[in-house]
C-alpha cells in the first residue's frame, strides 16, 4: 500500500500535466493530490521514522525521500537516545535481506541523507561500520541497492575531499 502511494504522486503529476478539459476530472485530480500531500505530511515525522527504524524493517514510506524531513531531523536522528537510530540502521544493514532487498536500498538512502545533512558527524556512522557496509553493497546483485549505496558513498567522498 505504501509503495503504491509513493508512486501515485508521479502518476497524479503526469495526469495533471496533460491538457484535460473535463473540469470534474481536474477537480478530482487536485483533490487527490491534496489528500496525498496531507498523508505524506502526517507520515513524515520524526516519531514515525523512529518507529519504522525501531521495527527493524524499512519500507518506502514518505520520510525516506523528503529532503525537508532530513534537513529538519538528521541531527536529531543522530542524537536521539545516544545514537539509537543509527545503531539500529547498522543492525538492519548487517542482514542480507535476500527476500526484500528494498530494505537495504532504503537504509543506504537514509545513511546518504545523514552524511549529506550532517557531514561533520560521518565519523559516528563510520564507527558503526556503515561506510564499510555501504561499500560492500556496491557489488550487490540488486540494481537499486547498488545505486543507493553509490549515492551514499558519494556523500562520504564529497565531504572527505571538501574537508582537506
Amino acid at each position: 500500500m505504501i509503495a503504491g502511494l509513493a508512486s501515485l504522486g508521479g502518476v497524479l503529476e503526469n495526469l495533471s500535466a496533460r491538457h484535460l478539459v473535463d473540469t470534474d476530472l481536474l477537480e478530482d485530480l487536485q483533490e487527490l493530490r491534496t489528500m496525498l500531500a496531507e498523508h505524506a505530511e502526517t507520515k513524515t515525522t520524526f516519531d514515525e521514522y523512529a518507529a519504522e527504524v525501531g521495527s527493524g524493517h524499512l519500507r518506502p514510506s514518505p520520510p525516506h525521500r523528503n529532503q525537508i524531513f532530513w534537513a529538519e531531523n538528521a541531527r536529531r536522528i543522530l542524537d536521539h537516545e545516544n545514537g539509537k537510530i543509527p545503531r539500529k540502521l547498522a543492525e538492519i544493514m548487517s542482514q542480507p535481506w535476500d527476500n526484500d532487498k528494498n530494505v537495504l536500498a532504503i537504509a543506504c538512502n537514509d545513511i546518504g541523507y545523514l552524511v549529506r545533512e550532517v557531514p561533520e558527524r560521518r565519523h559516528q556512522l563510520d564507527r558503526l561500520g556503515l561506510k564499510a557496509r555501504i561499500m560492500a553493497l556496491m557489488t550487490d546483485e540488486d540494481e537499486n541497492v547498488r545505486w543507493e549505496s553509490l549515492r551514499a558513498l558519494g556523500g562520504w567522498l564529497q565531504y572527505s575531499f571538501d574537508s582537506k
